[in-house]
């Protein structure tokens, strides 16, 4: 009973009091412009695919010095780049798209070797490259998703990297040439794939889940089906405790999102409502990320059914069908992850954070 109460505690936990407003209109403009253009000028799918692009590198963007902000941020973005680009390519194959969801998990997720900025780049380069799998691109060819994904890219790196610069730390002295840190991480990487053997686990395990649960969706037509592999990504964490706490975070975020599309269908289906419901959940999402991890889940679920929805509306409907597809994936995810965890009992389970 006590370890239970204790992941309640700590998937709630608040980390550091106070509201980020800067971050919260730098992150909210972000993602929310590029929608609401694509919407006003006729061109939805460009819309979307630009918000992603504000969304995901916003997030990929840390506090810390201009150098961290700007290396992580653009790291982010151009690997998600690559995402949409390979996600896009293999869409229409059910085995290229399984492939390349493990292909691409796996890898990501061995940023976490990085530590927590490492870690979080690595989920969005891993989120992004199920969303724009899953979601058809329309007239949209590879390199003009790309481009667009891109420039929307560009103004979230831009507008978080100002929002984060109040109060930021110096760079350090002596800080070495961008090369040789390049290098350096390129080294420390190939070690984490050869060496690591907890991470490895942890990067096959999560790889292989969002793989079978992609494969899953794809075989069965499922429409939305692409939320499934998307919340196994968000839950499944290294060990069993977090990924518990995760999986509450994320049950969290699911019934907000879903509350939130009911309310503003009871009230309206407009287009403008949606995008307006967005801004503000990507303002939430950012304002309030400082204070924990726990924001970060709960709200961005929100904000990416309100993207999806102002340009693809089907009332509470689909707003109860993803939560459907949430708790799939939470349950076959956990479930999972159980059975790896039990048939390799000798792997701690524990990895880098």
């Amino acid at each position: 009973m006590a370890t239970r109460s204790a992941v309640w505690v700590e998937a709630f936990r608040v980390e550091r009091r106070g509201v980020d407003l800067l971050a919260g209109l730098a992150g909210g403009l972000a993602t929310c412009a590029p929608l609401a253009i694509g919407v006003a000028t006729g061109e939805p799918e460009i819309g979307v695919t630009a918000c992603f692009g504000g969304l995901n590198a916003a997030l990929g963007v840390p506090r810390g010095p201009l150098r961290d902000r700007l290396g992580w941020g653009t790291g982010a973005a151009l690997a998600c780049c690559a995402a949409v680009a390979i996600a896009t390519a293999v869409q229409n194959s059910v085995a290229a798209s399984v492939v390349a969801a493990f292909a691409v998990v796996a890898l990501a997720t061995s940023l976490r070797t990085f530590g927590p900025n490492g870690g979080l780049t690595g989920f969005v380069i891993g989120a992004i490259f199920v969303i724009t799998n899953g979601i058809p691109a329309g007239s949209l060819d590879v390199g003009e998703r790309v481009g667009w994904f891109a420039l929307g890219s560009l103004g979230g790196v831009v507008l978080m990297t100002l929002a984060y610069g109040r109060g930021a730390p110096p760079a350090p002295a002596g800080a070495r040439p961008l090369l040789d840190v390049l290098a350096s991480g390129a080294r420390a990487l190939r070690r984490t794939l050869v060496e690591d053997r907890l991470l490895r686990a942890h990067a096959m395990r999560l790889a292989s889940i969002v793989a079978a649960t992609t494969l899953l969706y794809k075989l069965f037509d499922l429409e939305h089906g692409y939320w499934v592999p998307l919340t196994v990504l968000a839950v499944l964490q290294p060990d069993e405790h977090a990924s518990d706490v995760r999986a509450i975070q994320r049950a969290a975020g699911t019934l907000v999102g879903t509350a939130l599309m009911a309310l503003v269908a009871v009230v309206t289906g407009e287009e403008w409502a949606m995008v307006a419901c967005q801004g503000v959940a990507a303002f939430g999402l950012f304002a309030l990320f400082a204070r924990g991890y726990f924001w970060l889940v709960v709200l961005l679920t929100p904000a990416a059914l309100l993207t999806i929805s102002a340009v693809d509306y089907q009332g509470v409907g689909v707003a109860l069908q993803r939560a459907g597809w949430s708790a799939l994936g939470i349950g076959v995810g956990l479930v999972l992850a159980e059975l790896c965890w039990r048939l390799a009992p000798h792997l701690p389970h524990s990895a880098a954070a």
